[in-house]
């Protein structure tokens, strides 16, 4: 994909998220505020980490996208050594406040995460991008160039993406887009609705504006989600065994606990490992 659009996408973020308070981030992140959510994040990482911890007495993780910390102290508080790369460095500065305990396993980069890629200085056990993905265009490179960087038994540990938005059911897609609607509503006018109204009409026309930084920062959100398939077909063809892991995720409070009693999935997780390392 054009480095140009790429650009314009980590720029986009830099602006969302770099001015952002971590109150309303959080209130934005499904995965960091609902309780539900949380639980299930921190079962996958518990077994990602003790599937590492059998090949490394230390395991190490880059955490790419790692925003405020509250999928990075995890990690942390099972032991690991992690590296955290976000672009937003009043992201980082609450990061830093929130694992201070652990400082001494924790390295801390504020730079776009081509930079980190492109000039890597070690391997790591685990690769791990928490709602991270659907910022990125090229979204398959990335994950190719992660798994250059895992050792031998490494593991690619993503979580909180959207499905691409065709696979999912059509009473997943109309309770999300409600939730949704209802969430933007509540927040009165930090919600933005007529805004959001229209952008999303716009979209729904196939119509997005360079200009538009809301367009760019969450890339595929406001596009056709990720599309998970091809995510594990490329880890197959780099010989990894994948295991994709469905949810449902909103920020209505009200809506995730009902949509996940319905069984609804929207969202995924994936877990990947060497296919001769996960025998």
């Amino acid at each position: 994909m054009d480095e140009r659009v790429s650009l314009i996408a980590a720029l986009a973020n830099q602006t969302a998220y770099g001015r952002k308070d971590v109150e309303a981030y959080i209130d934005g992140a499904p995965h960091i505020k609902h309780a539900s959510l949380r639980r299930l994040y921190g079962k996958l990482v518990i077994e990602v980490y003790d599937e590492a911890a059998r090949h490394a007495a230390t395991p190490t993780v880059l955490d790419l996208g790692a925003g405020e910390g509250s999928v990075t102290l995890p990690f942390l508080e099972l032991g690991a050594h992690v590296t955290a790369v976000d672009i937003s460095s009043n992201q980082l500065n609450e990061l830093r406040e929130k694992c201070r305990r652990h400082s001494d396993r924790l390295e801390v980069h504020c730079q776009d995460i081509n930079e980190t890629l492109q000039n890597p200085t070690q391997k790591y056990d685990i690769v791990a991008v928490n709602s991270f993905l659907h910022h990125i265009p090229d979204y398959l490179s990335l994950i190719d160039k992660c798994t250059t960087l895992l050792n031998p038994h490494g593991i690619f540990f993503s979580f909180q993406d959207p499905l691409r938005y065709d696979s999912v059911a059509l009473p997943s897609r109309v309770f999300t887009d409600i939730g949704y609607f209802l969430w933007r509503l509540s927040r009165g006018s930090k919600g933005d609705v007529i805004g959001g109204i229209r952008r999303r009409l716009r979209r729904r026309r196939g119509i997005y504006l360079e200009d538009c930084y809301s367009d760019n920062a969450e890339y595929h959100i406001t596009r056709n989600g990720l599309d998970q398939n091809a995510i594990q077909s490329l880890l197959r063809e780099r010989g990894f065994d994948c295991r994709l892991i469905s949810y449902y995720s909103t920020q209505n409070s009200v809506f995730q606990p009902i949509g996940a009693a319905l069984g609804l999935r929207n969202c995924f997780g994936l877990i990947a490992r060497r296919a001769w390392a996960a025998t």
